[in-house]
């Protein structure tokens, strides 16, 4: 928590460290100094034409064209598109002895001048007499409007005219200083309140820390966000800024999209998870797919939302145009050294994937894995987590699971042994131990958990240390221990009552290691 907090802190110094308002007076407007070859952006074929984007600080103003194959001598739409914006970089220039541009936004008129079959529009101003073209109006760019020169000439001399005085009234000293002021004081305010955050979840509760983690995310859209605003009050960063929204918008809308499908098929995975598990003749076969459908939920879910993370992940690197044929190579090799260097990884999501498909055990389940025993609390596609009869959290790898005994899958037994004094009434005590059972069986706080009183019966043993006599139960999951200990304390009655003496089971130290109660009382 400390370190994402400072990690931010340092993040929002460096962004508050660069003067955001002199940098933006300090790059000058540069036209380019030859007509790009190729990658010019927005330019698109329509039908006999390429047009392009002639635009004045990131906005476009109108679309010149050109042939598609021009002949030889005719301008390419690069060139005119080199042109037009070096005629327009020329206006817009900073003059060093005016301490402004060089034309007025004031006084400044674009105006329709025609020689021989030429339309060109021209500006003018104050202290320009002479007029200076910005474009000249082609028989493509008619054709391709449908309608003559002259005419096309006069829409686009409204659209030059409000753009370039927007532009230029942009550039003047006077905006520039206003527009400086704002970004300071928001940099400033927003610099106190990150502060303020930064100390308050540093000070806060542990059951407060959420909170506080999602109020600096929030205040880190705030940041990006105020830095983009900042961005488009200047002219020379604007183009920059809108590019940024443009790119937040993209991703905003990706990553809205990858959350509603996911909430989606989550939906739909549940459905048809509780369909698989109604859907059942037998009422064991229903009860044990009732058990498995959370688990096979969950496992589902994990899966699919890992896919849609990395699909919406691929979606924001095309949208930040960002080449995903690279990175996908890129992540194909790493993901194959990863899959050499970690094949116990690879083994635990295998072994993983086959408890799943093979029932061997899911969430709620009683289980024996090595040494270990306890409730299943959590299953993933790597690792099991069961919690013992003593409250310990014990995490194993699908991997390292050999042999797993599952002592709640359908039902279960009750293999009791009791050992009474030699010279003790066996009958009698063998006629109690079915009463003590048969009692159980009609007790109503029981008679849900035992499916058959009393399996088998008798004599297991003979030795001069006692008899042993044995009993098998079958009972309900998960409900064999509580049921051993109603007959234990049922059993030391009867016999206290009837005079039987209890003796020692000879083979009791060399029994094997059983399964212990989920109970530690």
């Amino acid at each position: 928590m400390r370190r994402r907090c400072y990690l931010l802190l340092l993040l929002i110094a460096a962004i508050v460290s660069t003067p955001v308002a002199a940098f933006a007076q300090a790059i000058p407007s540069l036209a380019p100094s030859e007509p790009a070859s190729s990658g010019v952006p927005g330019i698109r074929t329509q039908g006999l034409f390429v047009t392009a984007p002639v635009g004045i600080d990131g906005t476009p103003v109108v679309r010149i064209a050109a042939l598609a194959n021009p002949p030889a001598g005719s301008e390419s739409i690069q060139t005119r598109l080199w042109l037009v914006r070096n005629a327009i970089g020329r206006v817009l220039a900073a003059d060093s002895q005016l301490g402004s541009t060089a034309y007025d936004p004031a006084t400044l008129r674009v105006s329709i001048e025609q020689t021989g079959s030429d339309v060109t529009l021209v500006v003018r101003d104050a202290h320009h007499q002479t007029p200076a073209p910005i474009v000249t109006v082609s028989l493509e760019d008619a054709q391709l409007a449908g309608v003559t020169e002259s005419v096309l000439a006069a829409q686009w001399q409204q659209a030059f005219q409000s753009a370039l005085v927007a532009a230029l009234e942009k550039r003047q000293p006077s905006t520039i200083a206003a527009s400086t002021n704002v970004a300071i004081r928001g940099a400033l305010a927003l610099l106190a309140l990150t502060i303020l955050a930064v100390v308050g979840s540093l000070l806060a509760r542990k059951r407060a820390r959420a909170v506080a983690e999602v109020s600096l995310f929030a205040l880190a859209l705030v940041w990006v966000a105020a830095i983009t605003a900042a961005l488009l009050l200047f002219p020379q960063t604007v183009v920059l800024g809108q590019e940024i929204l443009r790119a937040a918008g993209r991703v905003a809308l990706i990553w809205l999209g990858a959350f509603a499908i996911d909430r989606a098929l989550d939906l739909l995975v549940d459905r048809l998870t509780r369909v698989f598990a109604r859907r059942s003749l037998n009422s064991v076969d229903r009860a044990r797919r009732l058990l498995r459908a959370p688990t096979i939920s969950r496992a589902i879910n994990g899966f699919k939302s890992v896919l849609i993370l990395f699909v919406a992940a691929l979606g924001t690197l095309t949208a930040l145009s960002i080449p995903v044929a690279s990175v996908v190579t890129i992540g194909g090799i790493a993901a194959l050294a990863i899959g050499f260097a970690a094949q116990s990884l690879v083994r635990d999501c295998l072994n993983g994937m086959l408890v799943l498909m093979e029932d061997q055990y899911v969430v709620g389940d009683y289980v024996m894995i090595g040494s270990y025993n306890g409730i299943v609390e959590a299953l993933t596609v790597r690792v099991v987590q069961i919690r013992d009869g003593l409250g310990n959290l014990i995490t194993i790898p699908h991997s390292a699971v050999t042999q797993v005994a599952n002592a709640s899958r359908a039902w279960a037994r009750v293999d009791y042994r009791v050992a009474i004094d030699a010279g003790s009434d066996v009958p009698a005590a063998l006629r109690m131990l079915g009463e003590v059972l048969e009692s159980l069986a009609k007790d109503p706080a029981w008679s849900t958990s035992i499916i058959e009183p009393v399996e088998t019966i008798g004599v297991e043993t003979l030795s001069k240390l006692g008899v042993v006599l044995r009993i098998v139960v079958r009972t309900a999951p998960l409900r064999q221990f509580e049921l051993r200990r109603a007959i234990n304390a049922r059993v030391l009655e009867r016999f206290a009552a009837a005079g039987i003496a209890l003796g020692i089971d000879p083979l009791l130290p060399v029994q094997p290691v059983a399964m212990t109660s989920p109970d530690p009382s």
